[in-house]
């Protein structure tokens, strides 16, 4: 036999409230104690289980942050090793170097701008580039202070604290 859903209990908490009329009010009281009971414990437990999501998201979040730093000082081992056999390689004059497991080459990249002196370059090669946005701060602070402001609302939610 499985325990009631969370959901259920709600279900039957609210009909139980409903019908509470019917009832004698010894009747009422244990009713109203034996569901408040069974939701209690299925709320604490449903609780629960989400403070035990929440140390395993950041035990994952803590694993990534080692994985990130660990895979960005690899890459940037890799990128000092690179440079250290091109020198070296260019040092001696050797375009290529084979063997049976590896080839070893140097090679052109493609060409690439380099500005040294942006003051310098015609407008023609300048791209204007217009962007908006929203600032929601401001628009808050004016809704908080009785202005109306068309399009928009000042709601506030509400959320589960566990604690």
């Amino acid at each position: 036999m499985s325990l009631p859903s969370l959901y259920e209990l709600a279900d039957e908490f609210q009909e139980a409230l409903e019908s509470l009329t019917d009832l004698d009010d010894q009747s009422v009281k244990d009713t109203l104690e034996s569901l408040e009971g069974e939701f209690k414990l299925k709320t604490t437990n449903v609780a629960k289980y989400i403070k035990n999501l929440e140390h395993t998201a950041e035990g994952i979040k803590e694993v990534e942050s080692r994985q990130h730093k660990r895979r960005t000082s690899i890459e940037s081992k890799i990128k000092h090793l690179k440079e250290y056999l091109r020198y070296n390689l260019e040092k001696t004059n050797t375009q290529k170097i084979e063997s049976s497991e590896i080839t070893i080459t140097i090679q052109n990249n493609p060409h690439k701008v380099v500005i040294t002196n942006e003051g310098a370059i015609p407008d023609e090669f300048f791209e204007t580039k217009e962007t908006q946005s929203i600032d929601k701060t401001k628009i808050k602070e004016a809704l908080k202070n009785g202005e109306e402001v068309p399009g928009c609302q000042l709601i506030q939610e509400k959320r589960v604290a566990i604690k």
